[in-house]
């Protein structure tokens, strides 16, 4: 079976991107995306609403790494009211993604300018269903609003006049 080029050209593309932000070595199998996906907007949905920011963060998400498309399908009519420990048991719990699965979690459910008490407490309860600690969820925490402060910095010095688009 011969490869188009362009299909081995985005498939070196998202495993770049994988390497360079996570450390693997191979992609994740669809299980492991719908897995991940549909834990992170369980998290988002925390506070009762899923809004349409937090849900198209997380299918943008899901795109930029190539997930499946019809993955990503489902995720458009999800209603993200599955119990969170469910869906992030088995492999999760024995990988350091799960740290990056906490983060991102984090990150969705700020994706519509809020991370409400409610979200937090799904967080968090997925966090310890992993094996995090509350200290080490703390931490992580603190790594992503000092990431949204770097974020802002950087894009001040490096676009002084402002976003040119």
């Amino acid at each position: 079976m011969t490869t188009n080029i362009q299909d081995k050209e985005n498939t070196l593309g998202i495993l770049w991107l994988f390497k360079e932000r996570y450390g693997f070595k191979q992609l994740p199998s669809d299980l492991a995306y719908e897995a991940y996906l549909k834990a992170l907007m369980i998290c988002a949905n925390g506070d009762g609403t899923l809004a349409d920011e937090e849900r198209d963060w997380i299918i943008g998400y899901g795109c930029a790494y190539d997930c499946n498309p019809a993955i990503i399908e489902q995720l458009k009519v999800y209603k993200a009211d599955e119990d969170i420990e469910t869906v992030i048991s088995g492999d999760f719990a024995a990988s350091d993604s799960r740290y990056f699965l906490i983060y991102d979690a984090i990150q969705a459910c700020c994706a519509d300018g809020e991370y409400s008490e409610k979200e937090r407490a799904v967080v968090l309860k997925g966090a310890k269903k992993l094996g995090i600690s509350e200290d080490e969820f703390q931490k992580i925490e603190e790594i992503y609003l000092e990431t949204v402060q770097l974020h802002k910095k950087r894009l001040a010095v490096l676009f002084p006049n402002g976003a040119p688009l």
